[in-house]
């Protein structure tokens, strides 16, 4: 997915509302421009956008190859809250043609996910 300039400095935006940075400087780091922007290094800005924005612009904004290499230990051990990490490790193993194996039916995952995705589907009356 290819997002113009202008999609990109309103993610910014959307991405920054209690620092006093520019949504430029901050694409200025996602773009390898800038090393930093205020607190924003390429870690920070990364997690906050896996936290604060659909997937499919995360993907837009940072594209796979860079999401992947990312996507690290540290990175991940900074996503708040901490649930949304095993959907995100998921994620990233599937995008690195990793191994993953899927929830057993009845098992904690996979009522967690009847929980988030197939909620309707269990809980109509």
């Amino acid at each position: 997915m290819n997002l113009s300039r202008e999609e990109k400095l309103n993610l910014m935006r959307s991405l920054n509302w209690d620092y006093n940075v520019t949504p430029d400087d901050m694409l200025a780091v996602v773009e390898n421009k800038l090393d930093k922007a205020g607190p924003f290094d390429k870690t920070f800005l990364f997690v906050r956008s896996l936290e604060r924005l659909p997937w499919h612009n995360v993907i837009g904004l940072w594209g796979v190859e860079t999401a992947n290499e990312l996507y690290t230990s540290e990175a991940a051990a900074r996503l708040w809250p901490k649930s949304i990490r095993r959907t995100f490790d998921f994620a990233f193993a599937v995008l690195r043609k990793e191994p993953v194996s899927p929830a057993r039916w009845g098992s904690q995952r996979c009522r967690e996910l009847q929980n988030t995705f197939l909620s309707h589907r269990w809980h109509r009356t």
